[in-house]
């Protein structure tokens, strides 16, 4: 019983906390005056992952979550397990399937480092898609 009791004090704790970092996530789009919504505001999406690394010729492949419409040109951003930036990425024009490649302008990047990239909901170009029922929505 103090096993259950342990256990549901525990699955409790991580709910409240869960639920407290999305309410903080809206109170401070709020508070900076910010549309909440992140219409116009720039947002961090993901990418992918780095799948190769070579420091020495200068370029990653990134293994994409989805089909993105990345458009060559693009700055990325990648993050270690901690969450801290590693490197800045130039997406390059070799693709192939889900596979990007993208050449190394600064940092140290890691295999299995998360890549990311900025979003602007409804500019032109974004994600290469004209329409706007392909923006991303935030559900509440």
């Amino acid at each position: 019983m103090q096993a259950f009791s342990n256990i549901l004090s525990v699955t409790l704790w991580g709910i409240l906390l869960v639920g407290m970092a999305g309410c903080k996530t809206v109170n401070e789009g709020k508070a900076s005056g910010n549309p909440v919504d992140g219409a116009g505001a720039p947002m961090k999406i993901p990418v992918g992952s780095l799948h190769v690394v070579r420091p020495e010729e200068g370029f990653v492949l990134i293994r994409s979550t989805r089909f993105l419409q990345v458009e060559p040109g693009t700055d990325l951003m990648t993050y270690g397990n901690g969450g801290i930036e590693t490197s800045r990425l130039r997406v390059s024009p070799a693709r192939k399937g889900q596979f990007v490649t993208a050449d190394i302008l600064s940092g140290s990047p890691k295999v299995g480092d998360q890549v990311l990239m900025n979003h602007v909901a409804g500019a032109p170009g974004g994600m290469g898609s004209d329409s706007a029922d392909d923006e991303i929505q935030v559900l509440e």
